[in-house]
């Protein structure tokens, strides 16, 4: 089994990095929260296990696929915007693609949180301060995510 995967991401590099980790990540509406006293962005998510993927076998010996609990909080945050989010719904389920950052015309910088179906979600911070956790134990999915790229990899 692995261990639990605890990163911190300070400048752009280390967005991209959890930006890989959370690749294919779901979550619900009801799982965001922004402080905005304590200018603060928190969100649970259930990270797909991407690198237990090759490796994770069930009981019977069978490929297995695994996702586990991960918190994530981004600090600093000025303001948070969203486009084509059903805000209402709580229980609206969100697949995080990739996580982009740029620097915005008041020297701020834009964190986006972009899902499937065109959906986002922007954090605007004075600067990168974010980390992410594992929490539990992982438990097993009900299927892999499907990429072509990976598809072609594993033949």
């Amino acid at each position: 089994m692995i261990g639990q995967l605890k990163l911190m991401a300070q400048d752009k590099d280390d967005i991209t990095i959890i930006s890989a980790y959370l690749q294919d990540a779901v979550t619900i509406i009801a799982d965001f929260s922004y402080q905005t006293n304590e200018r603060l962005f928190v969100m649970m998510i259930n990270r797909y296990l991407w690198e237990d993927h090759k490796s994770s076998k069930d009981g019977e010996g069978n490929k297995s696929c695994r996702r586990i609990r991960t918190g994530c909080h981004f600090q600093n945050i000025i303001s948070v915007t969203s486009q084509n989010i059903m805000q209402n719904d709580k229980k609206h389920v969100l697949e995080l693609l990739t996580i982009e950052t740029s620097v915005l015309d008041n020297k701020n910088t834009a964190i986006d949180l972009i899902f499937a179906g065109d959906e986002v979600i922007r954090l605007e911070a004075e600067l990168i301060d974010a980390q992410m956790q594992d929490i539990g134990e992982p438990y097993p999915a009900k299927c892999h995510p499907k990429h072509d790229v990976l598809e072609a990899l594993s033949d």
